[in-house]
């Protein structure tokens, strides 16, 4: 009886304290489970937006550069990786072929080719191909999930969520992780936003130190693996320092940002001098020398700065940090070190004369216009200014962060369009921190009961009932549907390579360029050498698996201008150089309506005829005068290929699509 009694009071003590326990756990999973229901169905929506180009087909996007890595990615799985790093490609550039280690990034064709593997492992039958089309809406999948986590580390749950909304019906990012567009770009922002995350972890004081230090070799991996996929890796390293500069500044700055930053680099570099195609020189480089003097400079800062009164203080830090990069300038222009490349310097210095005519062919490479930022962001641009303007109210070294990689990515996708893609981030986090702080008073206020309702004069002070303050909540919200419809309408864009030119024909897409690559892989020889325009070439290695003199690599300005002269000269000048690479055939396509063959569209060689001209050295100006084409243009080898000529004595045609858009031709000398 005893016994019985003392387990019904054992009983019941531990069913008390589960029932507390329970509470408490219940409470804090009902919190849990609403906010990763809601991510779940963010993520849902960025897939859904992400794989609306299938209905077209299931094709790379219209970047050429997704079949180039596709081919490395099919390389690596059937060779393996070591064979990657000793790979010499001969069907691209010929006739030198190129050395594919040494201008090529490997994070991605070995991330495909592992996440191939494993599927593989796990018994799941898959193709290489499959896994690079829906590779990008894995990796944009994952980034919203990162880019939650980032925004609830600066501002909380809500900001969170709102955060990776904005970044899955962001246009500018949806253009480059839509299904099919398998390029560098989707670890790229992966990277970034996980470095960002991690290393604002490793920042937080109240952490042990040991845990500090684990953070931030996570944040120098992170960025190791951006080293190795992308190229615009350099501006993860740029926010870093400038974050740590702008800390010193407001005050904000502590030694174990100091201890971050080092290893958050350290590792970085350490990875970026394995990667073949950057190796030890990466550090040589002007920018990187500069981060590298950076931390001397902070290492010299933390000697002196208990020494030295204040105003001794500044002057000393900032006759250091002038002598430094006055140091660098000098090395630089004295050849001892290398300048910043081409491209970087024009994002720093958007008034800068391009390189070369062939760097002003490429539209990425051009600066936004301010009407650019609207069509891709609407209203969450005016959300990050309120974001941003909160944020220089509330000085918090996470929103600190947020708001400087927020300026700096308007400074740089102004200066390089393609740049809008960075600012995709820092603008989401930003706007949903303004997103938080303009909702959060209405809904509160939104939310009162009549019963808890303010007293009158206080309301009147503030001017707000809760039928306004909600009505104000719905509007706020009701106002981000025209971003969610921007997405839609970018998400549904076809794959060029699936619809040659975006205007439906009689109720369907054209599709011209499936067709051409089709017959050249069926019938041309396996030992044709095909000319083309650089634009097309990573599709006719890929695609048609036939060799070319020039594709989107551009690695050889030489080459592509000897193309471009090949267009743009008679014929008779033109077979002589086509006879010094040994061609085979020359590929031209034009885009006109077939219903009104006077009107073009500016997709094919008739609109890119301008830069073959330019980049081949030749004077535009000769070939349309007064608005008009002169002779010199209609005796050219390109017009008379795009208008099949039958007179011309070394051109064949083989093959024409559909529409007559793209035209092989197979030389005869």
């Amino acid at each position: 009886m005893a016994a019985s009694g003392y387990r019904q009071r054992i009983g019941g003590a531990l069913t008390g304290f589960l029932g507390r326990f329970a509470s408490i756990r219940v409470g804090v999973k009902t919190e849990t489970v609403l906010e990763a229901s809601i991510l779940g169905l963010i993520v849902v929506l960025a897939i859904l937006f992400r794989i609306m180009p299938l209905r077209f087909g299931d094709y790379f996007s219209s970047e050429a550069d997704t079949t180039f890595q596709y081919r490395m990615t099919e390389y690596v799985v059937k060779n393996g990786y070591s064979a990657w790093f000793s790979w010499h490609d001969d069907m691209s550039w010929y006739p030198w072929g190129r050395d594919m280690p040494h201008s090529a990034f490997p994070g991605l064709p070995f991330s495909a080719a592992f996440v191939y593997s494993f599927l593989s492992f796990l018994g799941i039958s898959v193709s290489v191909y499959s896994v690079c089309l829906y590779f990008p809406v894995l990796m944009a999948s994952l980034t919203c999930i990162a880019v939650y986590f980032l925004g609830k580390k600066m501002g909380g749950g809500l900001m969170g969520l709102f955060g990776a909304f904005f970044m899955a019906v962001s246009s500018a990012y949806i253009s480059r992780t839509t299904f099919g567009f398998f390029d560098d770009e989707t670890i790229g922002i992966f990277g970034l936003v996980t470095m960002s995350l991690f290393f604002l972890l490793s920042i937080e004081g109240e952490k042990p130190l040991v845990r500090r230090l684990l953070y931030a070799v996570v944040a120098g991996l992170a960025l190791g693996y951006l080293h190795a996929s992308w190229g615009a890796s350099r501006y993860a390293i740029g926010i870093l320092a400038i974050f740590i500069f702008a800390s010193l500044l407001v005050k904000l700055y502590n030694r174990r940002y100091l201890v971050s930053f080092v290893l958050t680099v350290g590792i970085g570099y350490l990875i970026a001098i394995n990667v073949p195609k950057l190796g030890f020189g990466f550090l040589t480089s002007l920018d990187n020398l500069a981060v590298i003097g950076f931390v001397g400079f902070l290492l010299i800062y933390e000697v002196i700065r208990g020494r030295l009164q204040a105003g001794r203080l500044m002057l000393a830090i900032g006759l250091i940090f002038v002598a430094m990069i006055g140091g660098l300038l000098v090395l630089e222009s004295m050849g001892l070190i290398s300048p910043i490349a081409g491209k970087f310097l024009r994002v720093l210095f958007p008034t800068s004369a391009a390189d070369s005519p062939l760097v002003q062919s490429v539209a990425e490479h051009k600066s936004a216009a301010w009407g650019t930022f609207f069509d891709d962001f609407g209203l969450t641009i005016g959300l990050a200014m309120f974001g941003s303007y909160f944020a220089i109210r509330k000085v918090e070294e996470k929103r600190f962060f947020g708001l400087l990689f927020f300026l700096s990515s308007v400074y740089f996708a102004g200066s390089l369009i393609r740049l809008v893609l960075v600012l995709a981030v820092p603008l989401s986090l930003m706007a949903a921190y303004g997103m938080k702080e303009l909702l959060t008073p209405f809904a509160t206020i939104a939310m009162q009961k009549s019963a808890e309702r303010r007293p009158r004069r206080r309301r009147a002070v503030f001017g707000i009932s809760r039928e306004l303050g909600a009505l104000f909540t719905i509007l706020i919200l009701v106002a981000t549907l025209p971003s969610i419809w921007g997405a839609a309408q970018q998400a549904e864009s076809p794959a060029s390579i699936a619809v040659s030119v975006p205007v439906s024909l009689s109720g369907a897409y054209p599709q011209d360029w499936l067709q051409a690559l089709d017959w050249m892989r069926d019938n041309l020889p396996s030992n044709a050498i095909v000319v083309s325009w650089w634009d097309y070439g990573y599709w006719i290695e890929g695609w048609a698996n036939r060799t070319t003199l020039a594709d989107g690599a551009t690695i050889n300005t030489t080459q592509i201008g000897e193309i471009g002269r090949i267009m743009m000269l008679n014929e008779t000048q033109s077979i002589e150089i086509l006879k010094k690479f040994n061609a085979t055939h020359i590929l031209v396509y034009t885009t006109f309506n077939p219903s009104n063959p006077q009107q073009q569209w500016p997709f094919g060689d008739n609109a890119k005829w301008v830069w073959m001209a330019k980049i081949g050295g030749l004077n535009d100006t000769e070939y349309y005068q007064g608005g008009s084409y002169t002779d010199k243009f209609s005796q050219s080898t390109l017009y008379r290929l795009m208008t099949v000529d039958t007179t011309a004595t070394h051109f064949q045609l083989v093959y024409a699509s559909e529409h007559e858009w793209v035209l092989v031709y197979k030389i005869v000398y």
